[in-house]
């Protein structure tokens, strides 16, 4: 169980989801990426396509929900109390020097919002057969305040002008995940020698009692989307 209180932790979580349904998924992935991010249904869809991110179309497909739907119980209680994921999740396939997101904390994007959820984490998990050998997230180890970000190079909210004195990145394995509070700074950066090529899915998950009314949320205890009731 997470500390609800804690908004700078940074965890590797390892074996949180199950390769072969991940490998699934990325297959599902490959067949599906061309057509998805070519429906531009939205206005903001192009400037997300141009950052390595995706179309709403692509990011509404319910096949991101698959590993989550079976995963045994003792692994998504490592979750709790965050145990309402907010849908739809974020799909990133990068592979130019452009999709490289900056330092920024996820706090910053949350303040672009018209509404605000107040607490959030993000479960990072990369499709990759073998995630090491592809770009990955760098982490600052800290407690940090939010820090003023700005737009920058197509990306909504950066931290300009800042160096962070302790880092981490992790050696991922398929099935593993980064989990981390919404005060983390982190950005995306290479794998030495390699190319950028990846796919990946970020999460992000709530406690129920912090979730917006009228929105959809995949619940993890019950296994399907759910929204909290309208304030009367």
């Amino acid at each position: 169980m997470l500390d609800k209180n804690d908004r700078w932790f940074v965890e590797h979580m390892r074996g949180l989801l199950d390769r072969d349904a991940l490998r699934r998924m990325r297959a599902h992935f490959d067949a599906v990426e061309a057509e998805a991010q070519a429906s531009r249904s939205a206005p903001h869809d192009a400037d997300r396509v141009a950052i390595g991110a995706s179309t709403d179309a692509f990011r509404l497909d319910p096949a991101w929900l698959d590993p989550w739907r079976d995963a045994p119980p003792q692994r998504v209680a490592r979750l709790a109390p965050f145990t309402w994921m907010m849908y739809p999740p974020n799909i990133r396939h990068i592979t130019a020097d452009a999709h490289l997101v900056p330092w920024h904390q996820d706090i910053g994007y949350i303040r672009r919002m018209p509404r605000r959820h107040d607490r959030v984490i993000t479960c990072f998990v990369p499709l990759e057969p073998d995630p090491a050998e592809h770009a990955t997230l760098e982490l600052a180890i800290g407690r940090f305040p939010g820090l003023d970000h700005v737009p920058a190079g197509g990306h909504g909210a950066a931290i300009e002008g800042r160096t962070f004195a302790e880092t981490v990145r992790f050696e991922l394995a398929l099935g593993d995940a980064i989990v981390f509070g919404d005060h983390v700074p982190h950005r995306t950066v290479r794998a030495a020698g390699r190319p950028i090529d990846r796919r990946s899915i970020e999460y992000r998950f709530v406690a129920p009692e912090d979730a917006l009314p009228g929105k959809d949320y995949f619940s993890l205890s019950d296994r399907r989307l759910v929204r909290r009731d309208a304030a009367p």
